[in-house]
């Protein structure tokens, strides 16, 4: 049953999206809320059975083996254990866009089911009846052919433009927004590449600067050693001299000793500066040469990876990849990480207007054709820029 768990989770997925896009009585717009949730539950679901794992525990000297459910985030841990910013975003992207296109579709789909549909000699008029509430205005049928403009990209009251025939599932998604999901899309692949070709080098760039930060750190302690060392002679030395001085009966010698009790004064306060110092130097030493202990036992070539699943972090998306890096914050992907972010949930938002606007339910289901709502050819630009700056990273670093 176990082995089928996921197949069931996506079937009731499915069915429940159906049902509540179904329920005409429901706003629009919560109806999108409701889909937005199953979509994200069925991936928490997905998440948890992936990254879940089969333990055994005994009761009464009895040994039973069960399911421990993964993590919630399962679906954005990578195959290195770690949370996965390429993933994050194109879940956000298809998840956002996905669910908004199946909640219109069943939604203007329900005319159909009751078999009320009736063809509508005049799209503009009916719209402009749904916005008024009533007998339309001058202004009603204006802001009629608004709307009918922004829903279905054309104004139907232009010279030559025909009205289609009513269809339920022909909501076009943008170019724009094809353009995100297709970079997102790319990302991910280009990423998953690059991180191959790490992976498969155990004895690349990253490497090397661990194993020389390792290094420079023992010679650094080394060298302190050293120094520590070499104060100390001198200071026996100086202890020595000024001991066999003061047992001479003469005046010299006793200059010659108050000069060497001088200098051992002197000396005393740089010696427990060096000491210090050379036990952080050593601390530092031994966290290198631990770090590079681990680094070597959890690398995947040049790339860091966690052990288990459970160890992976939140933080993980916006720090870097390799054994060199992965302590140090990334900024290619912070700034790919804020962009994508403003971006959905802008885009979330512009489409949340269109479902919650006044009379939306009825105008959606009266209009022949739609679309989602496009945006910019510049913030697709920007999108695009920062998903290559974010691989040139990856490449680079």
């Amino acid at each position: 049953m176990r082995r089928y768990a996921s197949m069931l989770y996506i079937l009731a997925a499915v069915a429940l999206t159906v049902v509540i896009g179904l329920l005409g009585f429901i706003p629009l717009a919560l109806r999108w809320l409701l889909v937005l949730a199953v979509f994200v539950g069925l991936l928490v679901l997905i998440g948890r059975d992936v990254t879940g794992k089969m333990v055994e525990s005994t009761r009464r000297g009895r040994t039973t083996t069960r399911f421990a459910p993964g993590r919630v985030d399962g679906v954005l841990i990578d195959l290195r254990n770690k949370v996965s910013l390429s993933r994050l975003q194109l879940v956000l992207w298809t998840v956002v866009v996905l669910s908004a296109w199946v909640t219109l579709a069943l939604h203007r789909t329900i005319p159909i089911v009751q078999g009320r549909l009736a063809a509508s000699a005049d799209v503009t008029a009916t719209v402009a009846g749904l916005l008024a509430a009533g007998e339309p205005t001058e202004a009603d049928m204006s802001r009629a052919v608004t709307v009918l403009t922004q829903l279905m990209g054309q104004d139907p009251t232009a010279a030559g433009a025909t009205m289609p025939a009513y269809s339920p599932l022909d909501i076009i998604i943008p170019n724009e927004v094809l353009l995100a999901l297709g970079i997102s899309v790319a990302s991910l692949a280009g990423a998953g590449a690059i991180k191959s070709n790490r992976a498969a080098n155990e004895d690349g760039r990253a490497t090397q600067i661990v194993e020389n930060r390792a290094g420079r750190a023992l010679e650094a302690a080394a060298t302190a050693g050293a120094q520590v060392a070499t104060m100390e002679t001198t200071r026996v030395t100086l202890e020595a001299m000024s001991g066999g001085l003061e047992a001479l009966d003469d005046p010299d010698a006793a200059e010659r000793a108050r000069l060497a009790e001088a200098r051992l004064a002197e000396l005393e306060p740089r010696l427990r500066a060096a000491e210090a110092a050379a036990a952080r130097t050593e601390a530092r030493a031994a966290e290198h040469a631990m770090h590079l202990v681990e680094v070597r036992a959890e690398a995947v070539g040049e790339l860091h990876a966690n052990a288990v699943p459970d160890e992976a972090r939140w933080s993980d998306m916006l720090r870097g990849d390799t054994v060199a890096n992965f302590d140090f914050a990334d900024l290619g992907k912070i700034q790919m990480f804020l962009f994508t972010v403003v971006l959905v949930f802008a885009y979330a938002a512009l489409v949340w207007s269109i479902m919650s606007m006044p009379a939306a339910a009825g105008i959606l289901q009266a209009v022949p054709t739609m679309s989602l709502p496009p945006f910019s050819d510049s913030a697709v630009l920007t999108l695009g820029l920062s998903h290559g700056g974010y691989l040139a990273t990856k490449t680079a670093a």
